[in-house]
């Protein structure tokens, strides 16, 4: 059985992309607000969320993840990815702190992608820390 992914940015070409480099891999959902990511968390149980940071106008992606892990305990434990176009250390470090338990800049790979998400996954700690990033 597949792992369930949502994925959540406000561009709809990232969105497509990431939806069809995945979807032999992975369920996926996405959404492109965060009310439509809320309604969907709240719907279903994923086993990670692939966030955007900046989100538009409103909630950012750090605000999102904290009101996603809210909702219920389940979100406690569902590793949550930064997918983001801030790709500085001092980004990296500020989002790992706040919420995220991953980060990947973009552009990236196909591969850097599904290898991380793989190592998540797998629970391949000897290999992958907290803030592991391409």
């Amino acid at each position: 059985m597949k792992k369930k992914l949502l994925y959540i940015d406000d561009d709809f070409l990232a969105l497509d992309s990431i939806k069809k480099l995945m979807r032999d891999l992975y369920e996926i959902d996405i959404a492109e607000t965060s009310e439509k990511a809320l309604e969907l968390a709240k719907k279903n149980r994923y086993d990670a969320i692939l966030m955007d940071i900046g989100l538009g106008l409103g909630t950012n992606g750090i605000e999102l993840t904290n009101e996603i892990r809210n909702l219920d305990n389940y979100y406690n434990n569902v590793p949550f990815i930064a997918l983001t176009a801030f790709a500085s250390r001092r980004d990296k470090n500020y989002f790992l702190t706040h919420g995220l338990d991953y980060y990947i800049s973009k552009p990236f790979f196909k591969e850097d992608l599904v290898e991380l998400l793989g190592r998540v996954f797998q629970g391949d700690n000897d290999s992958l820390t907290s803030g592991f990033a391409f």
